[in-house]
């Protein structure tokens, strides 16, 4: 029996998955907001989960939601309108005004819940949302007005647990990483499909819902589950390896690099430097001033750089807990977070750290990504 719940039954349900505004306080004026903000999910309990906001490299604040939050994205023509999903198997995103304060939370459709990661269209018009049937356990990209956040439609991510996407230079192929992990709200992060596991980066097009193209990494138990797009569409990839379900304890690397009309590319590491990272890429920036494509890994307590087109790689740092990873305003620095309120800065072009740029707000604990937002006066 098919058990895949129709686009027509979801998009008739619209009025379940409404956006629920919740009354803001202004925290400053808008001119005192101005400048460079570093924004990501933060807290360790319940009641410190929010989006932690750090202003201009010295002050830090907490717009509470009451969820643990994962990734962020900000509206490119509202960069003050930020969206914060819920760490998979979530069920609720909220936008956050940096400006005012005010908060909007909005659900998944009825039969859907939350996968981690949103992306906004280039006009800023539209929100993609990737997310997950209950039932089948198909992947969908959730598209929603993004001013009331109502549901427009649903397409197909033509995968198992699509988790970051993002939208290519062309404005309207979206990238997806189809991490290949089937989860359920009621079983939390528990993956239910080890053994036929399926991961693939995906190309789809937003106007149309149709697949582009879909490429696969040779280890069926390796799940691509974060990425980042440079500025000539070539994107880097990082991985999580579902050792359990391995036949074998090979190492395998962790990052790889795909662009356009190519195939995959793996980016390879010393074998102590890999068994290092303990089969776990956290988030990934890409600087295409540079060519530099950063990744961290918080299980291996450091962040590694490879060059985009001749996959070497550049070098290394080690940063204790490291998952939050941004690049700045001017492209200078490389930002990295850990979960106890710590933030280092790596020059881009040298990948030296400038240790007089170090930051710690001890009584934040920020989570595993981080964006980099400018505000005007």
């Amino acid at each position: 029996m098919n058990t895949l719940l129709s686009r027509r039954y979801f998009l008739q349900l619209l009025a379940a998955s409404a956006a629920t505004p919740l009354t803001g306080c202004s925290h400053s004026t808008a001119s005192s907001r101005a400048g460079e903000h570093w924004i990501t999910a933060q807290g360790k309990h319940s009641a410190q989960f929010g989006l932690g906001d750090i202003q201009s490299a010295e002050t830090a604040h907490n717009f509470a939601t009451g969820f643990r939050g994962h990734g962020v994205c900000s509206n490119p023509v509202a960069a003050h309108k930020v969206v914060m999903t819920s760490r998979r198997p979530g069920l609720t995103a909220v936008e956050v005004d940096l400006l005012s304060g005010a908060q909007k939370t909005f659900d998944s459709p009825p039969g859907l819940h939350m996968q981690g990661h949103s992306v906004y269209s280039a006009d800023g018009q539209f929100l993609f949302t990737a997310e997950s049937e209950y039932a089948s356990g198909e992947g969908k990209i959730v598209v929603r007005d993004s001013n009331s956040f109502t549901v427009t439609d649903i397409m197909p991510s033509y995968g198992i647990g699509p988790h970051e996407i993002k939208l290519m230079p062309d404005g309207h192929t979206l990238v997806i990483a189809n991490g290949g992990l089937l989860t359920h709200p009621e079983s939390g992060r528990k993956v239910l499909n080890l053994d036929n596991m399926d991961s693939s980066l995906t190309y789809i097009d937003t106007r149309t819902s149709e697949l582009v193209a879909q490429h696969r990494v040779d280890e069926a138990k390796a799940s691509i589950r974060h990425l980042d797009v440079a500025a000539d569409g070539s994107v880097a990839f990082a991985m999580q390896i579902q050792r359990q379900a391995m036949n074998s304890n090979q190492l395998v690397p962790l990052a790889g690099v795909h662009k356009p009309g190519n195939e995959i590319r793996l980016l390879n590491a010393p074998e102590g430097l890999l068994n290092a990272l303990n089969d776990y890429m956290g988030s990934v920036v890409v600087d295409s001033a540079t060519r530099l494509a950063a990744f961290t890994s918080p299980r291996g307590d450091m962040a590694v750089f490879w060059h985009l087109d001749d996959l070497s790689l550049q070098g290394y740092h080690k940063f204790h807990d490291v998952c939050g990873l941004a690049l700045n305003s001017t492209a200078s620095h490389f930002v990295l977070s850990n979960s106890v309120g710590q933030i280092r800065q790596i020059e881009t072009r040298t990948l030296k750290e400038d240790r007089q740029r170090r930051l710690h707000f001890p009584h934040m604990a920020w989570d595993n990504h981080m964006l980099s937002v400018s505000l005007k006066s």
